[in-house]
């Protein structure tokens, strides 16, 4: 269940035909947070941290194929989430991470 054993599986496994690697302008994400364990209309149960996660591992992917001087921007789309409920696994901290994690990923 959840990041490690649904969504890092799958983004290990995803990756072209083995041909000449495509490299976009720019990578749109729809981040959609209604992944969350927390969100009562989950079908998956991801942690804040998780969402973090998944943008170092998509900036990871990149340099490896393309190098650190060629990697496109990550632009999120922040979309979904409907747990209005504050609590400490819920949509702000899950938010809070991924910025977090595009800071640390492209501010030097």
């Amino acid at each position: 269940d959840g990041y490690e054993g649904e969504v890092l599986p799958f983004l290990s496994s995803a990756g072209g035909d083995g041909g000449e690697p495509w490299l976009p302008d720019v990578i749109v994400v729809s981040a959609g947070y209604d992944a969350l364990e927390s969100d009562e209309l989950a079908s998956i149960s991801l942690l804040p941290k998780d969402y973090g996660n998944m943008v170092r591992s998509l900036r990871d992917h990149l340099v490896k194929e393309h190098g650190e001087d060629k990697v496109p921007p990550i632009v999120l789309g922040l979309e979904g989430g409907y747990q209005l409920q504050p609590d400490k696994n819920g949509l702000s901290d899950a938010v809070l991470d991924t910025v977090k994690a595009l800071v640390e990923c492209y501010v030097k």
